[in-house]
């Protein structure tokens, strides 16, 4: 996987975590619902509010400033603990806690699904994307942030493989698409590739503090090629061609 392939995956990343911010709950406040009855069994109104017997507001449906339509579920504390929305090209539902913090959030719009888990802190821990393209994400996350794994393919892209430990140093990465395919392990300053070019020939190569050291391949004629190499790139022992 190359830099832009990690690099769109994180925008991705990010962007689900502005819809996550982006949700909140509403102050369920303001006068008494002015309702008329248009018709048989019809009412109208701005606002409607379900209360339980001490008065206590417990449900609310009105609408936004944006004028989507919003419908939220609260407890006997008065915090909104689920909240339905719908308007323009996207819709929510969105679980909070107690605290009102967003704690599961899943939408969508013309082209979108999106789901995102969030702990307490907010952060986004499981992050999954379906495109009607046929691009899907999913996206595992650490208690800071970092991300641990994510999984990406579509037919437009490559099927990825992200593996990363929480201090994000070692890794392995899988990537196949386009008759190609690759397996990269990096721990410390050290790194193993093993891959399958487009054309078949196998490629292995060792690398010490990003500088290659070892490498071991096919070339074009199928005549293998096996090369130590110094901190300079230069070939210090070869066999084969």
């Amino acid at each position: 996987m190359n830099r832009t392939q990690f690099a769109v995956s994180l925008a991705v990343m990010g962007f689900m975590s502005l819809v996550g911010s982006f949700v909140a709950v509403y102050a369920l406040q303001g006068a008494p619902v002015q309702a008329q009855e248009d018709g048989a069994g019809v009412v109208k109104g701005s606002e409607f509010v379900l209360v339980d017997k001490k008065g206590n507001t417990r449900a609310s449906l009105d609408l936004s400033d944006e004028n989507e339509v919003r419908f939220t579920l609260i407890d006997s504390e008065g915090k909104g603990r689920v909240q339905l929305s719908s308007g323009g090209e996207r819709a929510y539902i969105a679980l909070l806690d107690r605290s009102q913090q967003i704690r599961y959030l899943v939408g969508q719009d013309d082209t979108t699904v999106m789901e995102t888990m969030l702990d307490a802190k907010g952060k986004n821990r499981v992050i999954s994307q379906f495109q009607d393209s046929g691009e899907t994400l999913l996206a595992f996350n650490g208690a800071d942030g970092n991300n641990l794994m994510t999984l990406m393919g579509g037919p437009k892209a490559a099927s990825t493989l992200l593996l990363k430990d929480p201090t994000g140093k070692n890794g392995v990465t899988l990537f196949a698409k386009d008759d190609q395919s690759s397996l990269q392990l990096e721990a410390g300053d050290g790194s193993l590739l093993s891959a399958v070019l487009g054309d078949g020939r196998p490629v292995f190569a060792l690398s010490k503090a990003e500088k290659l050291r070892l490498r071991a391949l096919l070339a074009e004629d199928g005549t293998p090629e096996f090369i130590f190499l110094n901190d300079k790139k230069e070939a210090t022992w070869r066999a084969g061609k």
